[in-house]
């Protein structure tokens, strides 16, 4: 499910298939309602061609003019795949309010299909990195807007998007069983992001954590 859009290239994808991406991303957002998707995305508009948008705890502005995703205020690069990211939640917003139903991946559109690569980019990561401690999880996750949430041993919910959020949740190992984790999604996700954006997205907040 994507919705129209090309499958967002992993990291280490081709730059061709990146330029494809991103000029039809463009594409779409030139012919639609600034209005209509600062209203179902949850961004604000601040020109006839530049909406801004929080994403992960930072401010954004997208020129659809001049084809630009820039950090407000413009201090460093914004990667590639953050970029694509951003445009695709604009075009593919819905304005649909949240499920209130917390699913794996796995029940998501077409999750199983991607999940061994899903599990592998984001539970392992988070494993490696707080899967002996998993209290850290709070502190790494406050850096980029994370709350804690009572699941687990240690659990953050990190609002990617205004209108997208996404719960992480460690179980510490013991001497009979290793530390587990779990990503939740909301059942309606779906209606903010094709579900191969999905992956990246929380494989970039992985990183970022």
């Amino acid at each position: 499910m994507n919705n129209g859009l090309p499958a967002l290239p992993s990291p280490g994808g081709y730059e061709q298939a990146y330029a494809v991406s991103y000029d039809l991303a463009f594409e779409k957002l030139r012919k639609a309602d600034p209005a209509d998707i600062a209203l179902k995305s949850g961004a604000a508009r601040v020109g006839a061609d530049l909406v801004r948008l929080r994403f992960l705890d930072r401010d954004y502005l997208i020129d659809r003019l001049f084809d630009r995703v820039t950090l407000d205020p413009d201090t460093e690069p914004v990667p590639i795949a953050e970029r694509l990211l951003i445009l695709h939640y604009l075009v593919t917003a819905s304005g649909a309010p949240p499920s209130g139903e917390w699913i794996s991946f796995k029940d998501i559109p077409d999750g199983l299909l991607y999940y061994s690569t899903f599990y592998k980019r984001t539970v392992k990561l988070l494993l490696k990195k707080f899967g002996d401690a998993p209290a850290k999880l709070t502190v790494a996750a406050s850096k980029i807007g994370g709350v804690p949430v009572k699941m687990g041993d240690a659990a953050v919910t990190v609002r990617a998007f205004p209108k997208v959020a996404v719960t992480w949740v460690l179980w510490q190992g013991d001497d009979e069983f290793p530390a587990e984790g779990s990503v939740l999604l909301d059942r309606g996700i779906t209606d903010y992001l094709p579900t191969e954006d999905i992956v990246v997205l929380c494989q970039t907040i992985a990183l970022k954590l």
